[in-house]
Order: C-alpha cells, then sequence, then structure tokens
C-alpha cells in the first residue's frame, strides 16, 4: 500500500465511513486514477463476527438460500461429470463439462450483472432459482428416460449454468445491502465458507445418490432444492439501500461497467490474477473424475473416490477460513495470492505423482486451503474496487475473468490428458501455474 494510502487511513476518524476509494468523479463517483486500493490489512478490527452476522435480521436467510443454491451447483456438477465417464471413453468430453458450467457464466455474466443494477435484485436472485429447477427437471426427465448422450449432456449442463450467470452478481450485490461496511469482509468469509462447505455436500450427496439410486435422482433432489430456496426468497422482505441504476439501457449499463474496469488499475490486477489462478484450479477439478478413474481398480468405486476427492477440496477450504485471520495479520492480499498460487502448483503435482486415492485426498485437502485462502482475497479486493452503483456490474466482471480461466483450463488440459495422458498433463498443468504466478506477480500487486 502506498504512503498515501496509509496517510489516509491514519486521518479518517473512527466514526468516518469506509469508502472504496478516496476521492469522487461527476460520471461515477470516484476517481479512476486514484491509486488508492484497500488491503486486507486495512479492514477494521471491529468488523462483525460471524456468530453477530448470523444473527442478522436478513443475512441468515439469504446466506441459507446461497447454501443452497451452491449445494446444488456442485450435485449437478459431479452428477453430470459422472455421468459423461459412462457415456464416453474422450478425456476431453469429460473435461468439457466443466467448461459447459464455466463458459455460459463467462458470456453472460456481464449482462446479469447490468440487469443486477437496473431492476430490483430479489427478483434476478428469485428468477436464477426457478431456472435452476427448470433445467435440472429437463435434465433428470432425459435421464430416467435414457434419452441422454454425451452431447446432449453437454448442452444441457450448458443451460443449466446460465442461472450461475444471474445469482452470482446478483448476490454479490445484495449482500453489502444489508450488512454494514464493516461486516461485509466476514460476510465474503461465510459466503465462501457456504460455498466450499457446498462443496463437501454436493459431491457427497451426490455420490450417494449415484451409487444408489442412480444421476437422475440428484437432477431431481436440484429441482426440488431450488424451488424451495426461490420460495424463501419469495418470502424475504428486501428493502434496497442502493437505487436502481438510472443509465437506461442494458447496452449502456455494461459499457459504463467496462468503462470503469478499462480505468481502475486495482480492478485490472484482481481480473488478470482470477484468470490465470482459477485457470488452473478449475482444470484440476475438470481432470478430478480421470483421477478417481484412475485410482479405482475393481471399477466399482470410482463415484465414492471421487465424491471424496471433490469433498476434501471443500473440507480444506472450510479448514482455512476459520484461519484467515491469521494470514491476514502476517501477510498482505499479494503474499497470500502468490503463495497459495504456488502451494496449488505443488498440489496439481503431486496428484501427478500419487498412486493412492488417500494420499491425493489428503493433497486435495491442502488444494482446498489454498483455493479458499485466494479466491476470498480476491474476492474481498474486487469488493472494495468497486462504488456500489456498479458494484453488480464490477462483481460481474470479476465472475466472467474466473469462469475465463476455469473455462479456458478445463478445455486446454481436458484436450492434454487426451493427447499426452493423464499424468503428463497434470505436470503441464502444474508448471503452468507457477509460470504464469511468475508473469502476474511482476506485473500486478493486489
Amino acid at each position: 500500500m502506498t504512503s498515501r494510502g496509509r496517510s489516509a487511513s491514519a486521518s479518517r476518524t473512527p466514526s468516518e465511513p469506509r469508502r472504496a476509494h478516496s476521492c469522487y468523479s461527476k460520471d461515477w463517483g470516484m476517481t479512476l486514477s486514484c491509486p488508492f486500493f484497500l488491503t486486507v490489512k486495512n479492514i477494521s478490527p471491529r468488523a462483525d463476527s460471524p456468530g453477530m452476522l448470523l444473527r442478522h435480521p436478513s443475512f441468515p436467510r439469504l446466506w441459507s438460500v446461497w447454501l443452497m443454491a451452491n449445494v446444488c451447483m456442485w450435485m449437478s456438477d459431479v452428477a453430470a461429470a459422472w455421468l459423461m465417464t459412462s457415456l464416453t471413453d474422450s478425456k476431453l468430453m469429460v473435461a468439457m463439462i466443466q467448461t459447459c458450467t464455466t463458459l455460459p457464466v463467462f458470456l453472460l455474466a456481464l449482462p446479469g450483472g447490468a440487469i443486477a443494477d437496473i431492476v430490483d435484485r430479489r427478483s434476478g436472485f428469485l428468477a436464477a432459482q426457478c431456472w435452476t429447477a427448470l433445467a435440472a427437471a429437463i435434465l433428470a426427465a432425459a435421464a430416467w428416460q435414457g434419452a441422454l448422450s454425451a452431447p446432449l449432456l453437454l448442452v444441457l449442463t450448458f443451460a443449466a449454468s446460465m442461472a450461475t450467470a444471474l445469482r452470482w452478481p446478483v448476490y454479490s450485490a445484495i449482500v453489502p445491502e444489508v450488512v454494514t461496511a464493516e461486516a461485509l469482509p466476514t460476510a465474503i468469509v461465510l459466503n465462501g465458507m457456504a460455498v466450499n462447505a457446498s462443496r463437501v455436500l454436493g459431491p457427497l450427496l451426490a455420490g450417494a445418490i449415484i451409487a444408489w439410486l442412480g444421476g437422475a435422482w440428484v437432477f431431481a433432489l436440484t429441482a426440488a432444492l431450488s424451488l424451495a430456496s426461490a420460495a424463501m426468497l419469495w418470502r424475504w422482505r428486501y428493502e434496497p439501500q442502493t437505487p436502481p441504476s438510472s443509465t437506461g439501457s442494458l447496452g449502456a449499463a455494461m459499457t459504463q461497467g467496462i468503462a470503469f474496469a478499462r480505468q481502475s488499475r486495482p480492478l485490472q490486477a484482481v481480473l488478470a490474477w482470477s484468470v490465470g489462478y482459477f485457470m488452473s484450479a478449475t482444470a484440476l477439478v475438470a481432470l478430478l473424475p480421470l483421477i478417481a478413474r484412475a485410482h479405482d481398480a475393481d471399477g466399482a468405486g470410482g463415484a465414492r473416490i471421487y465424491a471424496v476427492l471433490f469433498a476434501c477440496l471443500g473440507c480444506g477450504a472450510i479448514g482455512v477460513g476459520f484461519m484467515l485471520h491469521v494470514f491476514r495479520r502476517r501477510w498482505s492480499e499479494h503474499g497470500v495470492i502468490v503463495a497459495g498460487s504456488v502451494l496449488l502448483a505443488l498440489c496439481i503435482a503431486c496428484m501427478a505423482l500419487s498412486r493412492h486415492a488417500w494420499l491425493s485426498a489428503a493433497v486435495m485437502l491442502v488444494a482446498g486451503a489454498a483455493w479458499l485462502a485466494v479466491g476470498n482475497t480476491l474476492s474481498i479486493a474486487a469488493q472494495f474496487a468497486l462504488p456500489p452503483q456498479l458494484r453488480a456490474r464490477g462483481m460481474s466482471l470479476f465472475l466472467m475473468a474466473v469462469m475465463a480461466g476455469g473455462a479456458g483450463g478445463a478445455a486446454l488440459f481436458g484436450a492434454a490428458a487426451d493427447w499426452l495422458g493423464l499424468r503428463p498433463a497434470l505436470f503441464a498443468l502444474s508448471a503452468t501455474g507457477i509460470a504464469l504466478c511468475v508473469l502476474l506477480g511482476r506485473r500486478y500487486r493486489i
């Protein structure tokens, strides 16, 4: 952080509210060239505790819907990826499931964020949950009828993932309206822990249901839970703190968001790191079904191994969530991101070397810790780099960066696994992660 940023922080009175930027312009309410960029160490130590947030009149309901939505997402992803391994022998087609879950978000996140800034955000969240229920019901019906082929499964997975493009920016914009600025970092940690708790619950539920009843029932449960979460949103009394943007058309709102990102160096740094980091992280997840198959000697327990590996990723993330405050006291955001990126690359190399499922599970615990540490740090940095009236659009750009890296990494290294084999592809992914960390660390400092 610059000396100017430190002096501004020191001179602020205790009663002065925190701002995402230290100076303002007539167009967006901030100075785009301002060098201020809030670091984790600037976050007030008086931020609300998780216990206080969970006693908030609105946040627990919103958080519960978020948790349920993410459980459904991971359940569907696991079921689709596993079903694909039974429909085709192509490693590329298996990895393309991950591409089809991320590509819709990349393509539609910015329109979704613009919509979230110009319409009622609760209605947008409600529409996303209803769309998820409809898409899951279609997947369940197709699976029950035996009509699923590999190309059709990709198409339906793509359609189901379109809801995420609206749900994530809407939720990211609603949370700062519900909690105070001092409580926002804690709320973001809780949101990240919900995502990773769902990464444990979703795969475990999906693995058990696939083993006992079949993949179609996973999609049916996803449809039911999505409808239940929609009902919770319908009964929620939403009182928006930020009025809808008066930008006008959807195109104008999108253009304004892009213009802000082009002139905001702090946001550009967050976006660049998001693309690079999640290319490696998502590619690892995309290759997990193949890793589980490689560990399944008799062909009977692959689904359970896959679910356990996926769940270990979430458990590692949940575990480190309780220690993030220690990292924040000792390291800067940049230090956390670089260390987490290197750690993930080493975990990928260990997955390539592992010959035992239990060892791979232990490695995934560490990978999950790196995932949350880096992802949470980038998310907090993105939130505080954005003004309220552009928050949904800015967070949609952050989401696009995450999904662009994820979709590209899954497709690229899925193809590498087809051409070179699984283990060489994992070694190549690990080396790529280290190279990107070096390149991004030199050019973009968070």
